[in-house]
């Protein structure tokens, strides 16, 4: 029998961590064929530049969202 004590150890934690990253790693090259290219996506979703042949990317949708939910929890905490 298991006990509770093994399944939160450390070693079992970092066990499935590394078990869900591996899976992440081989869906990832799949995933990436359904993914639009950069220049398709909508600007609001991705905002992105190119500097030295590095692209530089943000979403001002996520920091919009952000700043909104900042301001939300700001105002509830006073």
């Amino acid at each position: 029998m298991i006990r509770v004590d093994e399944l939160i150890s450390p070693i079992v934690f970092l066990g499935i961590l590394l078990i869900i990253i591996g899976v992440m790693f081989v869906a990832l090259p799949i995933l990436l064929k359904f993914m639009p290219r950069l220049e398709e996506v909508h600007p609001f979703i991705f905002w992105w530049f190119r500097v030295n042949g590095v692209t530089v990317g943000t979403s001002p949708a996520f920091v919009l969202a952000a700043v909104l939910i900042y301001l939300i929890l700001l105002l509830f905490k006073r």
